[in-house]
């Protein structure tokens, strides 16, 4: 594996851990969601990056298309503000269709 593909994957896996501290940060039970990019587009590198998070277990899910990858950072501990932005969207989205269900995260 090239170096580049190393900090490629180091960048998208500290994105996922970042939506799950972000919902943490939220009072959200972490363990019951799912976190992932780009859904059925295959290995990247990609410049754009879908988002999906999901309510374990149930259909209810909530996606952001066209995040574009420098919002995301590797091993900073920073959190983009464009892209936490995007993800308190979605958390909120997946929130209120799992409040519809009658469900709490």
């Amino acid at each position: 594996m090239s170096k580049e593909q190393k900090l490629y994957e180091t960048v998208m896996n500290d994105a996922v851990e970042h939506v799950f501290i972000y919902a943490l940060r939220h009072s959200m039970d972490t363990r019951v969601l799912g976190v992932a990019f780009d859904v059925g587009r295959g290995p990247g590198p990609h410049a754009q990056h879908t988002l999906t998070i999901s309510l374990r277990n149930t259909p209810i899910s909530a996606t952001a298309q066209d995040i574009p990858h420098e919002w995301l950072s590797a091993e900073t501990g920073y959190i983009d503000t464009r892209f936490s932005k995007s993800v308190a969207a979605l958390l909120e989205e997946l929130n209120t269709a799992a409040r519809r269900a009658g469900l709490i995260i």
